[in-house]
């Protein structure tokens, strides 16, 4: 078959399409780091969030109590979730009278060990009165 010298042909050569390749694996290999630290921080959240539910929840427990039978209260629990350790702090007063009269001092710290090997924890306080 003859070809025409005058014609037009239309469509893309070899090289326009490596070209086209290469321009895009640069862009999505540009993008990689992206994804881990994106990844990295969304297990972090996840971590973080756990540990804020399993604080925030037994704090709403201890809260219904009526009576902690030894006072000051320590507790400290391994574990939980597998990564989880859970301290809990009961007091009726501080010696640096930072407690007022009347009232107990609830402190939980919820503490694990991340992916990347920092220790973490998050630390929740909150008051309740002696008497309910």
């Amino acid at each position: 078959m003859r070809r025409n010298i005058g014609s037009k042909e239309k469509g893309f050569t070899i090289i326009e399409v490596l070209v086209a390749i290469i321009l895009l694996t640069i862009g999505l290999l540009g993008m990689a780091p992206m994804m881990v630290t994106s990844m990295s921080g969304n297990s972090f959240a996840n971590e973080l969030t756990a540990a804020n539910m399993i604080a925030s929840d037994y704090i709403e427990n201890l809260k219904t109590v009526t009576n902690f039978a030894a006072i000051p209260f320590i507790e400290t629990t391994n574990n939980i979730q597998t990564k989880f350790t859970r301290q809990t702090r009961i007091d009726d007063s501080n010696s640096d009278g930072s407690v007022p009269g009347g009232l107990y001092w609830i402190q939980v710290t919820v503490s694990w060990t991340d992916k990347q090997g920092i220790a973490r924890s998050v630390n929740y306080n909150t008051y309740r009165a002696i008497s309910l």
